[in-house]
């Protein structure tokens, strides 16, 4: 039996596995195959999703807490930095950047890689490896986007790198399986103007950049919608799967 802790910045994100796991006992703990998981929603942005991490692993970065996990997952929606990457698609990351020049590249659990694109190209889940980059800000317009993928990365989003900086701290086997929620030509509202100190969303300010772009908003939340459904089949079978001890 593995224990796996699943990070997800969002409910919705975390609602597949909530979906998927059974209940197990009286703690937070879901019964998934030969997997117990503990689902984290941490919060969107860096440091939201660092604090989060720190806490839930503070064991094994040798303070008193629950018990060590044998593996780190990191799932959720993802923007596409190139045109290849279709909305939808499901993401694996093999490495991970920072937008900041003086972090390192983040390498993802080699084992696990391979067997999460191997499952799934056996169940008929079409699947890339991709380079991810982490940054303090929404990619909003292909601009943004372009900069981003010229740093080496194919798709971004807001936390994987924090959780998998203090799972290495903790030596801790992470990896990251996301969907693209946003491809590169999608132009999004701009809800920067909406980021709180943390990277997260302002809710009374995140209502009014909505409401200040309500078709692209609309858009937006459906796709989201759809990627989801894409991200939960994927993980429908890879969280089943024995390999994560």
């Amino acid at each position: 039996m593995s224990l796996v802790y699943i990070f997800a910045a969002s409910g919705m994100e975390g609602q597949p596995v909530r979906r998927i796991g059974v209940p197990s006992g009286s703690n937070s703990t879901l019964r998934c195959g030969p997997n117990d998981l503990v689902l984290i929603t941490s919060g969107m942005g860096q440091g939201n999703a660092r604090s989060k991490a720190e806490a839930a692993l503070r064991s094994a970065l040798g303070a008193p807490a629950g018990p060590k996990p044998d593996a780190v997952v990191i799932i959720g929606l993802c923007g596409g930095l190139t045109v290849s990457l279709p909305e939808g698609r499901i993401v694996v990351y093999t490495e991970c950047r920072s937008t900041e020049a003086t972090k390192p590249l983040l390498r993802c659990s080699q084992t696990i890689v391979n067997s999460v694109i191997e499952l799934l190209k056996a169940s008929s889940v079409f699947c890339d490896r991709v380079v991810g980059i982490t940054a303090p800000y929404f990619a909003t317009t292909p601009d943004q986007r372009l900069a981003l993928a010229q740093q080496g990365a194919a798709v971004v989003d807001m936390e994987s790198y924090s959780v998998l900086e203090t799972a290495a701290a903790a030596g801790v086997s992470a990896a990251v399986l996301r969907v693209i929620s946003d491809s590169f030509d999608r132009k999004l509202p701009d809800f920067n103007r909406a980021l709180n100190a943390d990277g997260g969303l302002d809710g009374r300010k995140a209502l009014k950049v909505a409401l200040s772009s309500p078709i692209q908003t609309a858009k937006l939340l459906a796709a989201n919608k759809r990627a989801m459904q894409h991200l939960g089949k994927a993980l429908d079978v890879i969280l089943k799967a024995p390999f994560f001890a």
